[in-house]
């Protein structure tokens, strides 16, 4: 299980689930980051790291995944609270988006100064904005998420199934919704599958607090504060080839480690991604 490679013919699917609450207005630590800039930013860097992986030429990237980006919290244009695509511009209110597409239309770009000395700035696409305000509806989010991987995996199953990454700093605040927990809507999600194996949830608790220790891909959770242990719960175990990516990041995954993080700063949410994202590509 779990062994599938990307290709054009059997594709992957990523869906980010990013939080939107209003607690995502404070500060990252000791940065300069709102928890919403941070994550956000984390986020568009992870998509531009896929659209490089997926490149065979300047500017284009092969037809590899489709991309989800759910926000939830406060909707975009809007007071509302709820779940909603957070793609913006011309990708606005699409659900899962085709990676060429998504290449091809960022809303913005943000100047990152060059490693090299005296160098240019390189520019770096954005395709999401950071929101926060109202509450934490994740339950919801998980729904809508896995109505989508539903509809995908029915489509692709032969492909290595659906990954959803929850990014969130607080607590869920529609448990239960529509009758059902959060244990309940996970399990849901993970039950869904193709004949790789059932999608994966992995989910990453970013904090405001200074000096926290932060833990990345355990395999217990012992010592977790609230709400680790019940994240930790609804997370999916990591694949052998995610523990090796993990290992390869300088993050020492041990056997039963599960797609989960905690306290993480900036450093640790990018490490996060790129192990949860990172699938052997087919150049067929």
């Amino acid at each position: 299980m779990y062994e599938q490679p990307i290709s054009r013919k059997n594709r992957g699917c990523i869906v980010f689930l990013l939080d939107r609450s209003d607690s995502m207005k404070q500060k990252w630590g000791a940065s300069e980051w709102t928890l919403a800039e941070g994550a956000t930013a984390a986020v568009n860097d992870i998509l531009f790291e896929l659209c490089l992986r997926s490149q065979v030429e300047p500017g284009k990237a092969r037809y590899y995944f489709d991309i989800g980006i759910f926000g939830y919290g406060i909707k975009p244009n809007s007071q509302e609270e709820g779940v909603a695509p957070a793609f913006d511009g011309v990708l606005a209110g699409q659900t899962l988006v085709p990676l060429p597409d998504l290449r091809s239309n960022p809303i913005a770009f943000r100047e990152v100064p060059s490693e090299d000395r005296g160098g240019p700035p390189s520019k770096l696409p954005i395709w999401v904005r950071p929101l926060h305000g109202r509450q934490t509806p994740m339950c919801q989010a998980i729904a809508v998420a896995g109505a989508h991987v539903y509809d995908w995996a029915a489509l692709h199953l032969n492909s290595f199934p659906p990954i959803v990454i929850n990014i969130t700093d607080g607590m869920v605040t529609d448990n239960p919704y529509q009758g059902a927990n959060l244990d309940q809507w996970a399990e849901r999600l993970t039950s869904i599958a193709t004949n790789d194996g059932n999608a994966l949830l992995f989910n990453i608790f970013i904090s405001p607090a200074t000096g926290a220790s932060g833990l990345l891909f355990p395999a217990s959770s012992a010592g977790l504060p609230y709400p680790g242990p019940e994240l930790f719960k609804i997370s999916s175990p990591l694949p052998e080839r995610m523990v090796t990516s993990a290992r390869t990041h300088n993050v020492p995954a041990q056997p039963g480690a599960r797609g989960f993080g905690f306290n993480a700063n900036s450093q640790l949410l990018v490490k996060f991604l790129e192990v949860g994202t990172r699938l052997d590509l087919s150049r067929d």
